[in-house]
């Protein structure tokens, strides 16, 4: 019995260290978001069990540990919302957003714009696409927060593109510049820049949505393949225990908007 013992102990250590080392050597490659998705194309028909009559469409482009991203798109629908059960980045692609809180102005937004809705607002949003659909990028935590929390700032709104211009960055004091634009229970939406600089040994802190506002960004992984992404690329970084070549270039700057799970 004692041998029988020994060796399950060994054999679930050498188990344990195998399944380290593949985590360690895995190769967490960077995934641009589908552009056919994002134009609108391949989006498959949900049949939405309280609402079966409304014409909604979903696609899911990445589903990871700690975010998922999907491209959702409806017809022209009012949502009456009595605590929005998660955060939520969205990235307008067509049609209008009306949003209302229940104690507060009513304010549109329209696409190409972004816009955060916190976990545990209370209020309307309205979807308008007039005839068309309305679709939209949707960025999620994978897992949900406690139920009990909500984020402690429950406004809602666009990233301002006032702050996404750019006009408020100032590399004086350092070549990097980073500002949270908006913090949730759940998701945080960073504006990041820096000058043009390469790193090696870059590793990617967390699973994140990038999205390339200016400039070049080239990234090599530890297998030697080159990943480009450019101005209005969206791309995911995912989680893996590995090292990479991050190069970024521009007119001065590399500017884009991260959007992770809140730490």
């Amino acid at each position: 019995m004692t041998k029988i013992i020994v060796t399950l102990v060994i054999t679930t250590l050498m188990l344990s260290f195998v399944n380290a080392q593949s985590e360690e050597t895995k190769v967490a490659k960077p995934v641009l978001i589908d552009k056919d998705a994002l134009s609108g194309i391949g989006l498959q028909k949900i049949d939405l069990k309280d609402e079966p009559e409304k014409d909604f469409y979903q696609k899911k482009l990445f589903g990871g540990e700690e975010i998922s991203v999907f491209v959702v798109s409806t017809e022209t629908w009012n949502n009456k919302i009595s605590s929005y059960s998660f955060d939520e980045y969205v990235y307008l692609l067509n049609g209008q957003s009306i949003v209302k809180a229940q104690q507060g102005p009513t304010e549109v937004f329209n696409s190409g714009e972004h816009l955060f809705m916190p976990k545990g607002f209370v209020g309307e949003w309205e979807i308008r696409a007039g005839s068309n659909l309305h679709y939209e990028l949707s960025v999620i935590t994978s897992k949900r927060a406690d139920p009990s929390k909500t984020s402690k700032d429950l406004s809602y709104g666009a990233i301002e593109n006032s702050k996404l211009s750019g006009c408020q960055i100032n590399f004086e004091e350092s070549d990097v510049y980073e500002e949270v634009l908006r913090s949730g229970v759940e998701l945080t939406i960073h504006l990041k820049a820096e000058k043009p600089r390469e790193q090696s040994n870059f590793e990617s802190p967390q699973e994140q949505l990038i999205h390339i506002l200016s400039g070049k960004l080239e990234l090599t992984d530890t297998e030697g393949t080159n990943y480009t992404f450019y101005t209005g690329d969206f791309f995911v970084l995912p989680l893996g225990r590995f090292k990479k070549n991050w190069k970024s270039n521009g007119h001065g700057m590399l500017k884009y908007l991260v959007i992770e799970k809140s730490k």
